[in-house]
């Protein structure tokens, strides 16, 4: 499985999990517009077709759709292990340090 693959179904289930409003609320802690929502679902899909099409390039079309598969279901646990069980306060700092300079 390439490294491709699976970073960019990360980054796609990521931004699948930060479209929703509790999410959204608890990382960036702003309110969700319906054209952001609608923005990062849709770079949420793209980033999951173009894991397919690196799994595809990277395995041919004997293996690759498997490492797709693959990369799917460790991207999705990545991403709820990361959006539900990372520490919030993280960027709450980061967020209180801009502010402050």
């Amino acid at each position: 499985m390439s490294c491709a693959t699976v970073l960019l179904c990360i980054c796609g289930f990521l931004l699948f999990g930060l479209a929703t409003e509790a999410h959204h609320r608890r990382r960036c802690s702003g309110v969700l517009s319906a054209r952001r929502c609608t923005a990062m679902r849709a770079a949420g899909w793209s980033s999951l077709v173009a894991a397919l099409l690196a799994a595809v390039i990277g395995g041919g079309w004997d293996f690759g759709p498997v490492r797709w598969t693959g990369a799917v279901m460790l991207g999705a646990g990545a991403a709820f292990l990361l959006l539900n069980f990372a520490p919030a306060w993280i960027c709450y700092k980061r967020r209180q340090r801009h502010w402050e300079d």
